[in-house]
Formats: C-alpha cells, sequence, structure tokens
C-alpha cells in the first residue's frame, strides 16, 4: 500500500472483468446498520400517514450517501492510504447522519449538533468528501478525457448539493426542508448528466449489483432482528410464537423473490450497450431506493405484531407497516428485475403484481384483525408467491468450458503388435 498510489478504473479487460467488494466497502457498509435501525425506530415511534412519510423523506438522503460512496468505489480501484482514510472519514460522517436521524425534524437546540442542523452538517461534510475523491481522481488521469470530463460533472453536482447543504443551516424552518430537496435533486440528477452529456463515457468492471445484493441482505437482517426482539420482548408466549414463525417466512420469501433474479452484469451491460441500455441501468440501482425501504418497513409491523400478538387488535398503522411494505419491496424489486438479461415471464409477472395487491389489501384492513391472522396471511400470500418463484424461474444460461474445444478430433493410435486391440483403435 502507498500514499501516492492513484486509483484506477476497473478496466473491462481479462481478470478484471470479475470484481468484488473490498474489504473496506464490507466495513464501510456496517456504518449503515445504525442508519437503518435509526429510521426503522423513528417509524416505529409514529405509524400514522405523517410518519410513513417523514421515514421515506429521511430515507432517500441515507439511501443517497450509501449509493454515491458505492458507486465511486465500484468505478475505481484504489489501496490508497488517502482512499481508505477517505472512505473511513466517510464513515464517521455516515454515524452522524445515522445519529441525527431522530431529531432531524425537531427544533435545533443550543449550539450543537442536534436538530436539522447536524442533519445538514453532516451531508455537507459527505458530499465534501466525495468532492475531494473525484477531484482527486480527475487529476490522476490526464490522459483520458471522458474520464476527466465525468468526474468534473461529479464535483460541480456534488458540490453544489453541499453547498446548498450547508446554507439550508441558516435558513429558519421549514424553508430550510426546501433546500434540502434541491440538494438531494440536484446529486440525484448529477450521475444521469455525466452520463448523457459525456459522448463515450468510460466503462469498467462493476460490482454495484453485488453490493445492492449486499445491502439488501443489511436490511433483510432488520426483520431478522425484529423476530428475535418482539419475541423476546414477549417471553415468547404462546401466542408470540406462531406470529413470530410466520413473521420468519416472511421473511425468507422477501429474501427467495429478490435473491432468485440477481444479475450480476446488470450494471456492465448498460455501460456497454447504448444510451437506452444505460437508462435501464439507473432504473436498476435507483430502484433499489423503495426495495429498501420496504423491507425496512416490513422489519417495524413485524416487530410490532409480535409485540401486540396477544391483542385482540392490532393498533393503528402496524399492519400496513408490515403488508404495505412487503408490497412495496414486491412493486419495486418486480420493476428493477424488468430490466436484467433474464426478465421476468408473464406468470411470474403477474404473481408478483397479485401478491403485492394483495398484500397492501391486506395491510389496508388489518386494523380490524390479530397480529396471528395477518402475519399468517401474509406468510401464505408470499409462499405462494415464492412457489410460482420456482416454477416459474427464467431458465438459466449454461456454464461455458473454458477449456477450448479442439480444432480436430485426435488422431487414433495404432496398436501396438500383440495387443490384441482392432485395428484403428488405440490399446488401454
Amino acid at each position: 500500500m502507498s500514499t501516492a498510489r492513484t486509483p484506477r478504473l476497473r478496466h473491462l479487460s481479462g481478470a478484471t472483468m470479475e470484481t468484488h467488494a473490498s474489504w473496506l466497502e464490507l466495513f464501510f457498509d456496517l456504518v449503515f446498520v445504525v442508519a437503518v435501525s435509526e429510521l426503522a425506530r423513528m417509524l416505529r415511534g409514529d405509524l400514522t400517514a405523517h410518519g410513513f412519510l417523514v421515514f421515506l423523506a429521511l430515507f432517500v438522503p441515507v439511501w443517497w450517501v450509501w449509493m454515491s460512496f458505492a458507486y465511486y468505489a465500484d468505478l475505481f480501484e484504489s489501496d490508497a492510504t488517502v482512499f481508505r482514510i477517505a472512505l473511513l472519514a466517510g464513515m464517521f460522517g455516515s454515524l452522524t447522519l445515522a445519529g441525527t436521524i431522530g431529531v432531524a425534524t425537531g427544533p435545533s437546540t443550543g449550539a450543537g449538533l442536534g436538530g436539522p442542523r447536524g442533519f445538514a452538517l453532516a451531508n455537507a461534510g459527505l458530499q465534501a468528501i466525495l468532492v475531494g475523491l473525484y477531484a482527486y481522481a480527475r487529476r490522476s488521469a490526464p490522459e483520458n478525457a471522458a474520464l476527466r470530463q465525468l468526474c468534473g460533472i461529479y464535483v460541480a453536482g456534488f458540490g453544489g448539493g453541499g453547498v446548498l447543504w450547508l446554507v439550508s443551516v441558516a435558513v429558519p424552518a421549514p424553508w430550510h426542508l426546501g433546500l434540502w430537496g434541491l440538494a438531494l435533486a440536484v446529486e440525484i440528477a448529477t450521475p444521469f448528466l455525466a452520463y448523457l452529456t459525456v459522448s463515450a463515457p468510460p466503462a469498467h468492471a462493476s460490482h454495484l449489483p453485488e453490493r445492492l445484493g449486499l445491502f439488501t441482505l443489511i436490511v433483510l437482517g432488520e426483520s431478522v432482528l425484529a423476530v428475535a426482539w418482539g419475541a423476546r420482548g414477549t417471553g415468547w408466549t404462546p401466542a408470540a410464537f406462531p406470529v413470530a414463525f410466520f413473521a420468519f417466512v416472511i421473511a425468507a420469501c422477501l429474501w427467495w423473490v429478490y435473491f432468485e433474479h440477481v444479475d450480476h452484469r446488470v450494471i456492465i451491460d448498460a455501460l456497454t450497450s447504448g444510451r437506452s441500455t444505460l437508462v435501464r441501468g439507473f432504473a436498476y440501482g435507483y430502484g433499489h431506493l423503495l426495495i429498501f425501504a420496504g423491507l425496512a418497513s416490513t422489519a417495524v409491523g413485524s416487530e410490532v405484531l409480535i409485540e401486540h400478538a396477544s391483542d385482540a387488535h392490532l393498533p393503528a398503522g402496524a399492519g400496513l407497516a408490515l403488508s404495505g411494505g412487503a408490497a412495496a419491496f414486491l412493486l419495486a424489486t418486480t420493476a428493477a428485475h424488468l430490466v436484467i438479461r433474464r426478465p421476468l415471464s408473464g406468470r411470474l409477472l403477474t404473481a408478483r403484481v397479485t401478491a403485492a395487491f394483495s398484500a397492501l389489501a391486506l395491510g389496508a384492513e388489518s386494523g380490524g384483525l390479530s397480529a396471528l391472522t395477518v402475519t399468517a396471511a401474509l406468510a401464505a400470500v408470499l409462499t405462494l408467491l415464492t412457489w410460482a418463484e420456482i416454477r416459474y424461474r427464467p431458465r438459466r444460461e449454461p456454464l461455458a468450458d473454458p477449456r477450448p474445444a479442439p480444432a480436430h478430433p485426435p488422431p487414433a493410435r495404432a496398436a501396438a503388435p500383440g495387443s490384441g486391440c482392432p485395428p484403428g483403435t488405440s490399446a488401454p
């Protein structure tokens, strides 16, 4: 490892075609366990329409910070000390962001980082780190005009977003929320502008689908924890046990639906197959916002339903958090799977949409139902969908034999005299 080593593009050639997440990237993802947990805790405390809107609104900047750093690490390979320090700084900034989620919509208090001031400053600091990384990468590629132009657009876009976050600190409530929305719009639009502006954007060997899958597992982990914590809080009573079981079945089915159709080449194909395919690549990556948010909402609903397993009726919004979150996940996952190389069959598409709207209807009518009824019904719907996933899965492409085929069949060896073999055959 050297401090002077510069970031290099992950070229699409030879052994670098297959890339995977580094240990530092995996360490970086762990920070967002805290952020997702904070978002879930906040939703659990306010299961009203207002609570759902705030949850989704705050999920966007958390998701975008993760996406921004994940894409930079996907675009460049570098084990330089400066890169590691920058990513570790991003981790601390992300922890600060996670720590201010619960008070981001409250009043600013004192001169500290509490309230929306701290949330805005954390975002501004994270954008500053990204600007520095892209500026460093741009300076390190003097011979690659397209890459320099691409990095320059990222510097301008993320820099503009960071300035808007910083200015919002001095703007009184609620007008600062407008600047937050504008900052996110500028940052999220920057990759679109970059890849549509650069005439020949550089293609690279991408492992972003792997990172998206790993983050999906992180958010699914919230559902697993919800089953454990919710049941433990009730003392694993006879009423809580079956609800916890069905909640786990729900999480397992959602895992099956997502990972049955992972396409590790979707981003590479988008970067190498023209502008229309590029838009599909963006749809795949950006569509994970609702995938992640839906899973987090499902985890919240699971925990609340387990804790109220003995009640005749559920708290308002609890069933919708569970079933509505599952419906959002199914619709967003279906949209993402429609742009991969092995698209869904018509029967499977129908099964996905039917299951999503069935879950949504169940959530809307869950107020008068028990926790066992809601979890059992949703688990039944998702189990049937999982059966359809297995029954109508796309045909998998056969793996190619890496050994080159011989141009001509090898000539038969003559039989040795006295071997007893017929002429034209080889001796054993």
